[in-house]
């Protein structure tokens, strides 16, 4: 009886194995459609420029509101202009992020 387990195990491992060896029916596809570093470096760039291009302009809108509604307080008042501050600042750093990217590829000649 034992034998019989250890046949029907090994059938089962070795159909397993034969499973294993079939070829899929597909390539990857590439989603990004660029094949060089600095296509994908340039794209991430470009879809996070995407993004924050709005989030840039409801943050200044919002420090702007914060800063006319501030009555006064200049607690409130330096709150409302670092909001803005901040987010010009991020979105220099993608624009500066951008910009390198393009030198790098003029000073490497691609």
């Amino acid at each position: 009886m034992k034998s019989l387990q250890k046949y029907i195990l090994l059938l089962g491992l070795l159909a397993m194995r034969a499973q294993a060896q079939t070829t899929g029916g597909g390539t990857l596809q590439n989603p990004l459609g660029n094949t060089t570093f600095e296509g994908v470096v340039q794209k991430i760039i470009t879809g996070l420029l995407q993004i924050a291009t709005p989030i840039v302009a409801i943050m200044v809108i919002v420090g702007g509101f914060m800063i006319m509604t501030a009555g006064g307080n200049s607690e409130k008042v330096k709150k409302g202009r670092d909001v803005v501050l901040y987010a010009v600042i991020g979105f220099a750093v993608i624009l500066f992020a951008q910009a390198v990217v393009f030198i790098l590829k003029d000073l490497l000649g691609e």
